[in-house]
């Protein structure tokens, strides 16, 4: 194995450091992933109480929701470019006018939508 990486790394140094990059960036990418599934998968981040710093995808992760069933909460389409959903809920409150605890009532009605729905 080690007179193989040898080989590469004297006749093909070019592809050698572009799959090195491209391990480090995948590598990146799951250990983002795991933590993130590790951070939600903890009950103490479950149905946390909305508040306004929280990002909209905190909140669809915390309460378990769907895309398309957070954005109809907020009223776009899933489709929305990423700069134009407000990056947070306080964003969204003001923008919107409607009250957090109005928002929160919304979100956990979706949420027993959801589970009723999956027979949960």
């Amino acid at each position: 194995m080690l007179n193989f990486v040898r080989f590469v790394w004297r006749e093909q140094r070019v592809v050698a450091v572009l799959t090195a990059v491209a391990l480090c960036v995948m590598l990146v990418f799951a250990a983002d992933a795991v933590s993130e599934a590790l951070y939600f998968a903890d009950p103490a981040h479950r149905d946390q109480t909305i508040a306004p710093w929280m990002s909209i995808r905190y909140v669809e992760q915390s309460w378990d929701l769907t895309k398309p069933a957070m954005f109809a909460i907020i009223g776009l389409d899933p489709q929305t470019p990423p700069d134009d959903v407000p990056k947070s809920v306080g964003d969204y409150l003001r923008d919107s006018g409607q009250s957090l605890a109005d928002f929160q009532g919304e979100v956990a009605a979706a949420q027993q939508a959801l589970r009723a729905a999956e027979g949960q």
